[in-house]
């Protein structure tokens, strides 16, 4: 038989198909990924579960209107001292300056609408909705003034939006390292995108919060490592859940809204101001003495204002920090004790 009449070899089975090695790679892959986020599903869910039966709300679930606050005040004596927290933080975050500062007075601690005890609302997470809520909190709550506002962070710009809507209330203010309405425009371009860079941050957490991934990886353990145990433990569990994440990304989202309801406040005329700024960086250090040229910008919002720089404290050691916070204290109780001082004869009331 001649070559030419050879039968030609079969085929290959394979031709035309992907290789079975590869289909299988892949199903075991997927199926690898779905058992993963069960699992991580599952185990939040049961973590969860148990942080709600072992951190109840140490304070009071006051009505704001179709929806419940967080309130816990400790201490007793006027003025009372009102402590507004920064984003994605949570009453607990002042355990140590609210333990140090109710020695000499009260002190009111709170959780945003969404945020850790507090149930969600259905409006906007905005700076005039917020010192709205906040208004109604201690009216309903039955906590009178004089007030001193104390705001850390994202929560200076609350404190300035409810003193210009209720001055009559607000005896004095403390601001800590406290956002400023023009940062964005005013600090280095990095500024900016690392603020972008958080909200699209955000934006996901509630997702892999979901399945388990913030839990497992104790990814915002850091901004309340050095608070007292059962404090810190509290704040780790509600970073690990989708809505106190929902809230923390609307209140960012409200940026632009917040700061230029805050620009178009008023001073705080002869009333007492601390300013208080950290000297150690918590993050990006080029963006440390740019802040506290805006710190001290703010000293100019009372006639009565002063400025007070804590070399060795960063952003978030403020207040989780025992010695920082010791000092951050001291600032609330000096303007405590300026409410508290008569009026010297002649000068003008506040």
């Amino acid at each position: 038989m001649s070559a030419s009449s050879e039968t030609p070899p079969p085929a290959s089975v394979s031709q035309g198909r992907p290789p079975r090695r590869w289909l299988r790679r892949l199903l075991w892959t997927g199926l690898g990924l779905a058992l993963l986020l069960v699992t991580g599903t599952v185990y939040q869910a049961v973590s969860a579960a148990a942080d709600e039966r072992d951190f109840p709300p140490p304070g009071r679930m006051v009505d704001v209107g179709g929806h419940r606050l967080h309130l816990h005040c400790l201490g007793e004596g006027r003025p009372t001292v009102v402590l507004e927290s920064g984003a994605n933080s949570m009453s607990s975050g002042w355990a140590w300056v609210q333990s140090e500062v109710a020695k000499t007075t009260r002190v009111c601690a709170y959780d945003r609408a969404g945020n850790a005890w507090s149930e969600p609302g259905q409006g906007p997470h905005d700076a005039a909705h917020v010192v709205e809520q906040l208004h109604t909190l201690l009216a309903n709550a039955g906590e009178s003034g004089p007030l001193v506002l104390v705001g850390h962070s994202l929560g200076g710009l609350f404190v300035r939006l409810y003193a210009d809507r209720y001055p009559e209330q607000v005896a004095g203010m403390v601001l800590l390292d406290a956002s400023h309405p023009d940062q964005l425009e005013r600090l280095p371009g990095s500024a900016r995108k690392q603020f972008e860079l958080g909200v699209k941050m955000m934006a996901l957490m509630p997702a892999l919060v979901q399945v388990g991934l913030v839990r497992a990886t104790g990814l915002f353990d850091a901004m309340g490592r050095g608070l007292p145990e059962r404090a810190f433990a509290e704040a780790a569990a509600f970073a690990s859940t989708p809505r106190h994440m929902e809230a923390a990304h609307d209140e960012m989202l409200a940026w632009d809204d917040s700061a230029a309801q805050v620009r178009a406040t008023r001073g705080l005329g002869d009333r007492p101001l601390l300013v208080v700024s950290a000297g150690a960086a918590a993050g990006a250090p080029e963006l440390v003495p740019a802040f506290q040229a805006l710190h001290r910008e703010m000293v100019s919002l009372s006639s009565r204002g002063e400025y007070r720089l804590i070399p060795e404290a960063n952003h978030l050691s403020l207040l989780t920090d025992q010695a920082h916070a010791r000092q951050a204290s001291a600032a609330v109780l000096d303007v405590v004790l300026q409410v508290r001082a008569p009026p010297v004869a002649g000068a003008a009331s506040p």
